[in-house]
């Protein structure tokens, strides 16, 4: 630990760190919520900074890195790779050493720390793992979502930032939703090698895509199966029975004394309100729905 304003270079191990009941945060109300808090790394006031002891590697994730207007030629490559809690393997861009400072009113401590810079969204700027939390001296708290640790002049106490927590909370949250959303990842792409096929009787042909690598036999077995049995097929929505309203008929639970408020419009690009207007339309003809 570097000595600044005087602080020793290391603190007394025998100063009292107490959490009180009173200091409990949000007693009415429970929380899990991280530590998450804003610290001073070189000459940046850094917010969204986790303090995790349970990570054994000071992460920087490379949005921060670029924004404190660091470069990669800054970077130490090395071919070390991170294992992920659930195995999977981080390849780091490289690494860096950054003084990182906390302070309140009764001191003010600063140390290097070596970070891995990673290439990764996440809701965090920076992750502190044991190392420095260690370094410093640092117990944490998370009922009180504070931490505390000692210095030759005073108790330093960083508290964490609730809506620093939630707002990181929501975007990794966010950030696993669009992992599991399938629809960027996973284009669909047009069937190839399909012929067309009509089936059906006299004046009711459809027209039907089969595969093209069955044999001219299979195509007739298909297609004879198709036209025996083309009244089981919704070829428009006006084919498809009616549900029984007993089924998805229900009620609002409002007062029939109510006056009646008009929602105000919305108002859309012309593209999607025609494209609106066209499915309205579909319901409409099909008997789905209709004008009150």
């Amino acid at each position: 630990m570097i000595d600044v304003g005087g602080i020793s270079h290391q603190p007394s191990s025998s100063m009292p760190l107490i959490f009180c009941h009173e200091g409990l945060s949000r007693q009415d109300n429970p929380h899990n919520d991280p530590i998450v808090v804003t610290t001073r790394v070189v000459d940046f006031d850094v917010r969204w900074v986790l303090l995790d002891s349970g990570s054994a590697t000071d992460i920087l994730f490379e949005s921060a890195f670029l924004q404190m207007g660091l470069k990669e030629m800054n970077l130490l490559r090395t071919k070390t790779t991170l294992l992920g809690f659930s195995g999977e393997r981080v390849q780091p861009l490289g690494f860096i050493s950054l003084s990182v400072s906390f302070c309140d009113g009764n001191g003010h401590v600063i140390s290097m720390v070596n970070f891995a810079v990673i290439r990764a969204k996440s809701g965090y700027n920076v992750i502190l793992g044991r190392t420095p939390l260690n370094f410093f001296g640092m117990v944490i708290s998370t009922p009180h979502l504070c931490t505390k640790f000692p210095t030759s002049s005073g108790v330093v106490i960083i508290r964490g930032d609730l809506q620093q927590a939630t707002r990181c909370f929501q975007i990794s949250a966010q950030l696993i939703i669009d992992q599991l959303d399938p629809r960027e990842s996973q284009v669909v792409l047009p069937q190839e090698g399909v012929i067309n096929v009509l089936v059906g009787g006299e004046g009711s042909f459809k027209i039907v895509n089969i595969s093209f690598s069955m044999n001219a036999n299979q195509q007739a077995d298909v297609t004879a199966l198709l036209s025996e049995y083309i009244d089981v097929f919704a070829w428009s929505p006006e084919d498809i029975s009616e549900v029984d309203r007993a089924t998805c008929e229900h009620h609002l639970n409002i007062s029939a004394d109510a006056t009646p408020i008009k929602q105000k419009k919305r108002v859309m690009a012309g593209e999607r309100q025609s494209a609106v207007e066209e499915e309205v339309n579909k319901l409409l003809k099909a008997g789905y729905i209709r004008k009150v």
